[in-house]
């Protein structure tokens, strides 16, 4: 008699362990997905209130080997780091990404006034160098980090 209690005493006890090693596992994994599904919530929260637009790009009229491209940001939340933005631009069916360069070397891209961050309803102008511009039609692509982009179409004659 008194080995069967010692005998279910025991199992209980190791019932509790393995139980209580279980939970253990099964709560951090729960953390573990929390956390995921934060991040990305975020960066998809992220990625729906940014929006860029470019209301205006021109070839500027002095130079005539740069390009002026004006972008606003007119979503909610700001582009915390501009300089990382990508810019791509060329004639229709030949577009290629430029380099953020501040001297504005051949076919690179710079901002005429450099801001640190670019707030909701804030525009910048960017200057794009290309040295072989040509009269045709040409597509200039504005993408935040985060991916959002803007296009804007244009002709230079």
């Amino acid at each position: 008699m008194a080995s069967g209690v010692m005998t279910e005493a025991i199992l209980i006890i190791a019932s509790i362990v393995v139980a209580t090693s279980v939970a253990g596992i099964v709560m951090s994994k729960v953390g573990s997905f929390e956390s995921t599904f934060t991040a990305t919530s975020e960066s998809q929260k992220n990625i729906m209130l940014t929006k860029l637009t470019i209301p205006y790009a021109i070839q500027n009229a002095t130079s005539t080997t740069i390009v002026e491209v004006w972008v606003k940001n007119v979503g909610i939340d700001p582009v915390t780091n501009p300089t990382s933005m990508d810019v791509y631009f060329g004639p229709i069916g030949s577009v290629k990404r430029y380099q953020y360069d501040t001297s504005a070397t051949d076919d690179t891209w710079k901002f005429k006034t450099l801001p640190t961050i670019i707030q909701k309803s804030d525009a910048v102008q960017i200057r794009i160098t290309e040295t072989s511009l040509s009269a045709g039609t040409y597509m200039v692509r504005i993408t935040a980090p985060n991916g959002v982009y803007s296009d804007y179409i244009f002709s230079i004659s």
